[in-house]
């Protein structure tokens, strides 16, 4: 087993790419969202938020509503959104988003303005 600043230097020396720890992540908790009608939609509240990302950043989307984590899944599908980490821990679900640069299918791209 490797240690986190191993395999940080490992990467480095080796020219790896970016680890998920070194990647700014944006962490957004659904646990108050138990019912599928508040405003705004927990799928809309992920949108929103995958849409302010930068390029390279990713979304860590919590949730114990195995409702949202479905919806989550369907919407990265559909508009072409890496997944980088789907897991489930007891009713708990958590899943990792990342934002490659490329907006998703339906945002607007982010102007350097």
């Amino acid at each position: 087993m490797e240690r986190v600043g191993e395999r940080r230097r490992r990467a480095r020396g080796a020219g790896g790419g970016r680890l998920l720890s070194e990647a700014r992540t944006t962490i957004l908790d659904l646990s108050g969202a138990e019912e599928l009608c508040t405003e705004p939609s927990p799928l809309e509240r992920v949108r929103r938020a995958y849409a302010g990302l930068e390029p390279g950043h990713r979304l860590e989307v919590r949730t114990p509503i195995a409702e949202h984590a479905f919806a989550v899944r369907a919407w990265s599908r559909k508009h072409g959104v890496t997944i980088v980490v789907d897991e489930r821990n007891g009713a708990d679900h958590r899943i990792v988003l990342a934002h490659d640069g490329a907006p998703a299918a339906g945002e607007v791209a982010h102007s350097g303005a």
